[in-house]
C-alpha cells in the first residue's frame, strides 16, 4: 500500500515561493489577531464584563393524583 496521500515537507516548503510556511503562518496569525481585536472591541462596546449568564435547569414537578369524579353521580343530580 502506498502513501500517495502523504505530502512531503519539501513539497510544502516549495509551495510558498521558497519562504517555507512563514507566509502561510503569517496569514493565519494576522487573521487570529484581527479576530482577537474584533472580540476586544465587541467586549468594550457591549460591556461584556457586566453581562451575566443564568442557567435554569428544568425542575420535575410532582403531580398529585386526584381521584376522578364519578360522572354518573354528577349526571343524576
Amino acid at each position: 500500500m502506498s502513501d500517495y496521500y502523504r505530502t512531503s515537507i519539501r513539497t510544502y516548503r516549495d509551495s510558498f515561493e521558497r519562504t517555507g510556511c512563514a507566509k502561510g503562518c503569517m496569514i493565519h496569525l494576522v487573521l487570529l489577531a484581527l479576530i482577537g481585536f474584533a472580540a476586544l472591541v465587541w467586549a468594550i462596546k457591549n460591556r461584556a464584563w457586566e453581562l451575566s449568564v443564568t442557567v435554569e435547569l428544568p425542575v420535575e414537578r410532582k403531580v398529585e393524583e386526584t381521584p376522578p369524579e364519578n360522572d354518573i353521580e354528577t349526571e343524576a343530580k
